[in-house]
């Protein structure tokens, strides 16, 4: 293998190739149609998507939108606190002070990522309104531990990473992702597990009483046409879009079966690495493997992120500074020892785990990283 090609963290162009003809037809019937905003295709996909979740689901723009909705049908506000994890993307804090409450940060478990139970423990108080479980990188956060540490409190799920993530055992066994929590939110920006060709997400909620409220939030506040009977806001998934993760829905289970190929090459691989660690599943779980991400030690993460560049390989970080340390949250609470987070922050490196990436591809990546620290 040429040691200057290319490997991207994900090959969108390459990947959609296989069925590049049927996102073409789906997109041409809904051009046909004339029905761009819901429609047949939008149907057909909250129908489908109802079905393999068991539970009801409806689209909205996309993932942050679905996160800011679910807290707005759970009346979060000023003078609310809403914990969540400080290692996370900046959407699941962003709603949070979007709604003028307030973020309360809380630690993650160095193997999984997630939610550590004992973490959030310490943050509860009485103002405590919600909790945001992350399911980070594909891996379930272990929403029967938290509820028992916080009984009572509702818990959104954040769901953008692990689509169609499973538990395997426990009270949720044979549960998605998304669909334990009071809601579960999706999204399905072209990199996620089930990605669009744009913005898209979704909200999931067993209970038909919260699941109307935050139908009629995202639909202006409306629960028929110029009546608005609540604040809301304008988030729908497009029609297009809807036809197109139709479509991508039918391969999902196979592009998950390869990513689970190409995980156990990189076990191989690495599996002798003094500085390395490896991502690992949790017992009472599935991992979709929307990132494989290694802690790299003894302050070699950036040096082997900059080594893989110049051999043509991507690497990310996900992610570099913690929540509370970034200005736009400074103000937000911190009740527990955030050290896990810090830690894995200077650590964590997501490489390459493209369904259409060859084993060649994984092959080279292993054997740099190997040569890397081989010097």
């Amino acid at each position: 293998m040429d040691k200057h090609k290319t490997i991207p963290m994900i090959d969108l162009p390459r990947l959609h190739s296989k069925y590049a003809a049927k996102l073409d037809d789906a997109i041409s019937e809904v051009l046909d149609s004339g029905s761009y905003i819901g429609g047949n295709a939008l149907t057909a996909f909250q129908d489908r998507l109802s079905t393999f979740l068991n539970t009801k689901v409806f689209g909205v723009g996309n993932g942050t939108d679905a996160l800011q909705i679910a807290l707005m049908a759970l009346n979060i506000g000023p003078g609310d606190e809403v914990i969540v994890p400080a290692f996370t993307y900046a959407a699941s804090a962003e709603v949070i002070a979007l709604l003028g409450a307030t973020a309360v940060w809380c630690d993650v478990c160095t193997e999984t990522f997630n939610l550590k139970p004992s973490s959030v423990e310490l943050a509860l108080s009485s103002k405590t309104k919600a909790i945001i479980a992350v399911h980070l990188y594909g891996q379930l956060a272990d929403i029967e531990a938290v509820e028992k540490t916080a009984v009572g409190i509702p818990i959104v799920e954040d769901t953008a990473q692990a689509f169609g993530a499973k538990f395997k055992s426990g009270k949720y066994q044979g549960k998605f992702a998304g669909s334990v929590g009071v809601f579960g939110a999706f999204s399905f920006f072209p990199t996620k597990p089930l990605g669009a060709l744009g913005d898209g997400g979704g909200i999931a909620c067993n209970d038909q009483v919260l699941y109307n409220k935050a139908l009629s939030i995202a639909r202006h506040g409306q629960k028929e046409k110029y009546v608005h009977d609540i604040v809301g806001v304008n988030s729908r998934l497009d029609t297009i879009q809807a036809a197109i993760l139709n479509v991508k829905l039918d391969y999902f289970e196979r592009e998950l079966i390869r990513k689970a190929e190409i995980k156990e090459l990189y076990y191989s691989g690495l599996n002798n690495l003094e500085n390395v660690s490896l991502p690992t599943e949790c017992d009472f779980s599935t991992h979709v493997w929307h990132q494989f991400t290694i802690k790299v030690y003894q302050n070699n993460r950036d040096k082997l992120r900059t080594y893989l560049e110049n051999k043509g390989v991507s690497s990310m970080v996900y992610y570099p500074i913690i929540l509370p340390d970034q200005r736009a949250y400074g103000s937000m609470i911190e009740r527990t020892s955030l050290s896990n987070s810090r830690a894995l922050s200077a650590q964590v490196l997501s490489l390459p785990i493209d369904p259409s990436m060859s084993n060649n591809d994984v092959q080279f990546i292993c054997k740099s990283i190997n040569e890397y620290f081989a010097k």
